[in-house]
Formats: structure tokens, sequence, C-alpha cells
């Protein structure tokens, strides 16, 4: 395990160098070492469920391999984590601005480096490895260096602290949050100024929006009063701020805002005001501060817009927590629905709320069966719709809580969440409940258009055509998805059409059934259809649809939703693609969650953290996809498969999910690929541990394609099913304990139960064969009669002799084409009695006809005298 920390008391440099550091040290676990400073508290009191953040206590400290400290390289500051410094047996990186001490750690690698903020060392790695991150972690990134280097006022700051900056606001660094949490310092007439205003600021309430307006009056210019400015803001916790002073005669005005309802430039547009809508000032000469108050006054009731309240913020209508469930069933409902936190009701009253930490406590304790009572918490805070969402906020950050019931006459009616206030602030950037692991798509127009008419044959694109026609008239709008789409990317070829629709699937795919001349199969229960045409190609038809876990390794429950979120539900990025098949967007291609770029980079990436805990089975799912196109699965998403293996989440899968993933493996064309790689994972583990892959027979598995596709041909065996066959060659290499275990648990149909059980013995009847010294068909037909397509195969994948393999195949042959030419009725004729004597007589006549003794229907009779004659009948 690699653990990334930082010093105790920790700023906002440590928390940034640690962000850092996880990017360069993707598996590593941040951990912190002690307490925050005053501002990290207050921006992890909206961000920590963002951030993953561990304490000590969470940590098997045996289990630590390497140890990543940051903006730090004394051991005497790393809190509870100082005993892993002085371990030999770990790895030690540091990276440090601090000057060198004596006493520091040593490191196996260690950079300490003159530059204003550790962040800053940190940053430039991550631009020289060209790694990607978001806007969220930029602006945290830039606020560990805006801290350290006062803004980039400080002495210490070099270029490459701005550079670094520079590179973090070009991917999206947000000012405005950043700012949100910045010190200032002042100067001593600074300080005056500030004291002044503090005396005289008076709260206007306009529009649900707080308005700060403060006055003073001095006789010298006193520079810096923007900067006075905004810190009055921070401390009154205005969403708006405006000074008055009056200095040398003039009245300087100065606004700042943090809020779209208050265009601080417009409102002093009246007297000359210049700016942004966040930063204005101007100065008003002749007018006395006490009038310029009162104008200011009235311009602000004129010109500023209606605020944001909790009602317009809230999520409606509450799931809520029975107060009688336990532990476990409010765990499994947060994993539903994504919450991390949830109110718990008796009846229609609201008691508490809950929230996943409190059920992973739980859980730790092994108290999953407790009550949600034993757990919650009470007293709960709450608002009202007309909350100002400035003071939601403040509410929350005050009293370190992560959602806020919204209560109307008593009643329950919403809910706001750090969600809800991150969206404000964040617009589509806010940082969701748990790690997203892709990057979302590039928003440039890409139309494939060209590529269906190049790939698709004529009727596939009249259906998808016509799909989109009927999505219009019905005023729906229609997509095609997934492997289709995935697919025709890569010119692999895919002609199974899945169609997902904003609307009503049913009603689309009868409509869609209409036009086509073909049928229709409706699942009410799954909001899905199946279109039939001609009764050999079909179209499934989905309405857009969510899913969600009741619990780990659950089948995923259903509901209905909008494309995005539809396709948020799938499993790898690389499946997420779409194509618009409305008339006006034909061919337009839909990439949320940059699925294109990770087929180009040849990557699999799983969406969220969670993925794999949800749903186990996807990591043979990524085992197969990376096998089949010859892709890498990403690191992270490897990282966090082999976790969920570690956390042995397969065995919660029942032996049906895994048989129909391991069919899907070994339907490949060369299944042996995925198979090693299952092992090297830890999944083999959990399908067949008997059995040693290492022990295959390579030139075995390396014929099997050859051989079935020479079967299929010879015989027109349309529906060999080639999993079968490689099914048994892997059971080849088990004991017979093991191979009736395996029957035991997975539940194969009668056909495959009797197909591996006819492989068993594949075995000891080719031993038999190559022991013959004369191999007749009618004896082969004794040993093999009967058998299913796929044991014939084996069975001729075992044969080394090519005289043996013609005996086979010649009688295979005949039996292909003999067919005895007398019956029953002809039997009586001759004078034979029906009875058992019939079947008796037609059997060892077959088997003349499979020698060749018996060419025809005359030899066939008189064969048949001959045997009457002698009384052998």
């Amino acid at each position: 395990m690699d653990v990334i920390t930082s010093h105790n008391a920790l700023d906002f440099d440590g928390l940034a160098a640690m962000v850092a550091a996880n990017k360069l040290y993707p598996s590593g676990v941040k951990v912190l070492a002690g307490t925050l400073s005053k501002n990290v508290k207050k921006f992890m009191a909206i961000y920590k469920d963002s951030l993953f953040i561990k304490n000590p206590r969470e940590i098997d400290f045996d289990e630590v391999k390497r140890l990543i400290i940051v903006d730090t390289a004394s051991a005497h500051r790393l809190g509870k984590l100082k005993e892993l410094a002085g371990r030999e047996d770990i790895e030690i990186h540091v990276y440090d601005h601090h000057p060198v001490m004596d006493d520091d750690i040593k490191g196996t690698i260690k950079e300490v480096q003159e530059v204003g903020a550790a962040t800053t060392i940190l940053v430039e790695k991550i631009m020289e490895k060209d790694l990607e991150i978001t806007p969220f972690e930029a602006t945290i990134l830039a606020l560990g260096i805006y801290e350290d280097t006062g803004s980039l006022l400080f002495q210490s700051t070099t270029y490459r602290d701005a550079y670094a900056v520079a590179y973090l606001l070009q991917k999206g660094a947000n000012l405005s949050v950043i700012a949100n949490f910045m010190e200032l310092s002042f100067s001593e007439e600074q300080k005056g100024l500030w004291q002044e205003l503090l005396q005289s600021v008076k709260h206007f309430n306009i529009g649900h929006t707080d308005i700060a307006v403060a006055w003073a009056i001095r006789e010298d210019f006193i520079p810096g009063l923007d900067v006075v400015t905004y810190r009055l803001m921070e401390v009154e916790n205005s969403e708006a701020v405006f000074t008055l002073v009056l200095m040398e005669g003039k009245v300087n005005i100065v606004g700042r805002s943090r809020t779209d309802t208050v265009k601080v430039n417009e409102v002093l547009a009246p007297w000359g005001g210049r700016g942004h809508e966040k930063a204005a000032s101007t100065v008003v000469k002749g007018k006395s501060v006490e009038e310029m108050l009162l104008l200011l006054e009235q311009r602000l009731k004129d010109s500023v817009l209606p605020g944001l309240t909790a009602r317009d913020i809230m999520s409606s209508p509450v799931k809520t927590i029975p107060l009688t469930f336990t532990m476990e069933e409010a765990g499994k409902v947060m994993l539903r629905y994504g919450h991390t936190g949830m109110p718990v009701v008796d009846g229609d009253k609201m008691v508490g709320v809950i929230s996943r930490r409190d059920v992973d406590k739980a859980r730790m304790h092994n108290l999953g069966h407790a009550p949600v009572k034993a757990f919650m918490t009470t007293g709960v805070k709450w608002v009202t719709p007309d909350t100002p969402v400035a003071q939601v906020q403040k509410i929350m950050v005050e009293n370190d809580i992560g959602r806020l019931p919204v209560i109307e006459n008593g009643r329950l009616i919403g809910i706001v969440s750090r969600t809800d206030i991150l969206r404000v602030l964040h617009g589509d950037e806010y940082p969701e409940d748990h790690m997203i692991m892709y990057q979302p798509g590039g928003h440039d127009y890409f139309n494939v258009k060209e590529l269906l008419e190049a790939k698709m044959p004529y009727d596939i694109l009249h259906l998808l055509k016509t799909a989109g026609e009927v999505a219009e008239e019905l005023g729906y709008k229609v997509y095609c998805v997934g492997g289709f789409v995935r697919d025709l990317l890569l010119s692999y070829p895919n002609f199974d059409i899945d169609l997902v629709v904003e609307g009503e699937g049913e009603k689309l795919a009868i409509s869609l059934a209409e036009r086509l001349g073909g049928r229709v199969r409706i699942h009410k229960r799954f909001g899905t259809a199946v279109v039939i045409i001609n009764d050999d190609f079909k179209i499934d038809v989905a309405t857009a649809r969510t899913e969600y876990y009741e619990f780990p390794a659950a089948l995923p429950k259903v509901e209905k939703s909008s494309l995005r979120e539809d396709l948020y539900r799938r499993d790898f990025t690389i499946n997420t693609l779409a194509v618009a098949l409305n008339p006006d967007r034909y061919g337009e291609l839909i990439d949320y969650f940059g699925g294109r770029r990770d087929l180009e980079q040849k990557y699999i990436r799983i969406l969220y953290n969670l993925s794999f805990i949800e749903d186990p089975t996807r990591i043979m799912r990524a085992i197969r996809f990376e096998t089949r196109y010859g892709f890498t699965i990403e690191p992270d998403t490897l990282r966090l498969a082999q976790d969920a293996v570690e956390r042995r989440m397969l065995g919660k899968l029942s032996y049906k999910r895994i048989l129909q993933e391991l069919i899907l493996i070994l339907s490949e064309p060369d299944p042996m690929p995925a198979l090693i790689r299952m092992k090297e994972i830890g999944v083999w583990e959990y399908v067949l541990p008997d059995v040693d892959l290492d022990r295959a027979d390579e030139g075995l598995w390396r014929r099997i394609p050859s051989v079935v596709a020479w079967f299929k041909e010879r015989y027109h065996a349309l529906y060999v099913k080639t999993w079968l066959v490689y099914l048994g060659a892997i059971l080849a290499l088990a004991d017979q304990e093991s191979r009736e275990k395996f029957l035991a648990c997975y539940p194969l149909d009668r056909q495959a139960l009797k197909a591996v059980k006819e492989i068993e013995k594949a075995g000891m009847v080719w031993q038999e064969i190559a022991a013959a010294r004369d191999i007749k068909s009618s004896w082969l037909d004794k040993l093999i009669n009967g058998w299913e397509k796929e044991s014939l195969i084996y069975l001729l994948l075992l044969v080394r002799e090519e005289k043996i393999w013609e005996k086979i195949v010649e009688y295979l042959d005949r039996k292909e084409k003999i067919k005895l030419e007398i019956n029953g009725h002809d039997l009586r004729i001759l004078g034979l009695k029906p009875g058992p004597v019939y079947k008796k007589i037609l059997d060892e006549l077959y088997l003349l006809k499979l020698d060749g003794i018996v060419k025809d229907k005359d030899e066939e009779i008189n064969m048949v005298k001959k045997w009457i004659k002698e009384s052998w009948i």
C-alpha cells in the first residue's frame, strides 16, 4: 500500500500537494497526519466527500510499503504517522520546499526545491507526464500555490509558481472558489480603515440576497480599498459588499460580488463605475458619504436580481429511511440512490439524519444489524424554502453537515445537499459523491453518417433511418448505443443494434415494427422491447433508464431516466457512445464520458470508482474487451479491479452470473489470453481454482478454432457452441472431484451438461480407438453414437494420427448420409410380428450399412430374409 501524507495542522499547500501526489501515485491512499488549519477545515466541510482522505486509524500500518510525504521533510510534523517514517522496510519519497534541516527524513527519493509552494514541484511533474486533471483538481492545486505565495506576492514566489498557476488556470481552476478560501494581509493603514468599516457595516436583504454596505471618512488617501472590501465580504459572509470611503474630498466606492444576482459594475454604472460583474469601483465628486449611501441603497433595490433560495436548489421529493431500518438496510438504500446521507423518518416526522460514514462505522464494528436510531444524528438543523443559498452554505460550513432538510409548515418538502451547493458554485464541473474515473468527452461535433454508409449494409441503414423518422413523428429522441457504435468506430463487424429512446420505448418499438413489417415482444417490467424482422433479425429497444444496485454484487434495479444517465449506468467508457438517429441530428456522435478518446488510446476504463463493487462481473468483462481488441485496462481501473478482487467481491456473485461471463469469454476467437489475465488479476480463483491453466495443451487450444470451422463447413453445423469445446479443454485439466464440484455449482443446461460429460469420456474413448487394430464405423458408432457436436469436435482434437482421423471422419461422413430404406411395414410383409425384434433388426442393419456390407433396399431385405432362414430372429 502507498500512503500519501503531509504535516500536522494541514494548510492548503499541504492538502494540494497531497492531491497532486495522488495523480503521480494513483494507487496511493491520502491520509491525514493530524489536525487541519482553520481555512482547510472550512474547505473540507464542503469538499470532504470529494477528496477521499482517510484517518490513520483506518490504515493497517503493516500493509504500508511506500510513504509519500509532501510539504515537509520533518518526521516530527507527521503526527500519528511518525512511526512509519522511522521504519527501514518502507520506501519513502519526499517533496518539500522548506530549507533543509539536519534532522530531516532522508528518503529514497527526496526533492527539496526553492519554490514558493510544495504544490508547484508536483504540478511540474504532472505537466511533464502530461497527466489529465479536472477543473476541480486544478482549483485545489492553485489554492495551495496561492496560499503559500500570498497570491504570488510573497518574496519567496518564483517564476515556476506563476507558471504552474497559469497551467492550472488553463485547466479550469476556479478563481472565485479560490478567493473564497484565501486570506490577505493588511498594512497598518488598512487595518485602521478595516476597523472603522466593521463598525459601520449595515446589511440589506434584497431579493433573498444578503448585501453588506460599510462607510468611513479619512483625510488621507489609503490604497488597497479593494483588498479591504474583499476581506469585509469574507468576514460578513455576504454575497455582495460595497464600501464607501471619503478620502481627499472624494467618495471612493468599491463593490465586490460572488453572485450573479448582484452585478456590481451595473450597480455603480450611474456614477461612472468600471470593472466586471463581480468587481468594480468608482470615484464620486461633489457628494457626501451620506448622500451616496441613500443613492446606493435605492440603486440596489432597483437593480439586484432575485437570489437563489433553498427552494430553488433543493432535491424533491425526498428519499427517506424509516426509523425501523437496520444500518445494513440503510446502506443498501444509499448505495441504490448514490447518496452520502439521507433523512430518517418516523411516519411523517423527520427524526434524524444518517450518513454513509455512519453506515461504514457500523460495518467496521460488525453492527450492520443495529437499528438506524443507534447511529443517526438527531437535533437536525433545517432551513425553510425561502432561506437564501448563502445562508444554507453558511449553516453547512459552521456545523460541518452535508445536508439540510427543507421544512415548510412542519412538513419535509426537500433536502439541500453539499452536491446542490457545489452545483451552484461550480456549475457542470462540480465534484461527484464518488470518484469519477472518466474524462468528459470532447464537445467538438463529430458525425458518423459517412462511416455508417461505408460500413453498413442497406437494410441496416434503412432500419436506423426509419427508427429516427418514427421517433420524430412520436416526438421522441432515439439513439443507437453501445457495442454497435463502439465497433463501428473500430471497424469491427457488429450488427447487434440497441436503441435507447428518450420517450416511451414500447410505443416506438410497436410503431417501428409496423413500419418495417415485423413483430414486437414487450417486457413491461424493464421498459424494453424487441422488434423482430423476418424471424432472423432483431432490434433491442429500451426506454432511457438508470440502474441502481441495492447492495454490492446485486442485480440492478431500473428507473426511467435520460440518455446521459442511461449511458452512465454502463460498464466502460468505450460502451457509452451513442449515435443520434432523428433526421435533424442523424449520425451525430454523442460522447459524454470520453469514450472516443479511450478508443483512440486503447484504454478500458470504468466510469466511477464503485463500478466493480456494484457489479463485480465487470472485471471479467474488462478482461474480455482488453484481450478482444488488444487494449489495456487503464491503470486506475486495474487497481480498482484488483482491490475488488482482494475484497472478495466476486465471491458475492452467483455461479449463474459467473458462468454467463465465462461463456462470453470462451466464445471469443482466442480465449486463452483472457483466461491467463483472469489468473494474473486473481479472478480465476473464483471460477475454477482447482484448474492449473499452465498445464493447458497449447497445441490443442490453437487447433480448436480451425477444427470447429472445419466441422461447421463439412457437416453444415450452424449452431456449434465453441465455448463448450473450450470448457471441455479446461475441465480436462481438473481431477474428477473438481469436475463434479463444477457441474454441481454451475447451472449448465441439459445439452451442455451432456456434452461436458461426453468430453470427460473422450480421453478414454480416444485411447480405446488408438489401441484398436481394426476401426470399423459400426464399432465407432457403438462408442460415440448420439454424442453432441461439441463432444465429437473435442474427440477429433485429441487425434494425432492421420489414419485414425480419416477413420473417424469416414464414420461421421457415412452417418451423415446413410439412412435405412426399409421400415416396419416391410418387416411385416416378410412375416415378422411387430415387437422389440423390429428395433433389433433395424439397428443391426444400420451398423452393416455403416460398414458398407449392406448397400441398398434389396440388400437390406435379403439380409433380413437370411436372418429369418438362419433363425437369428
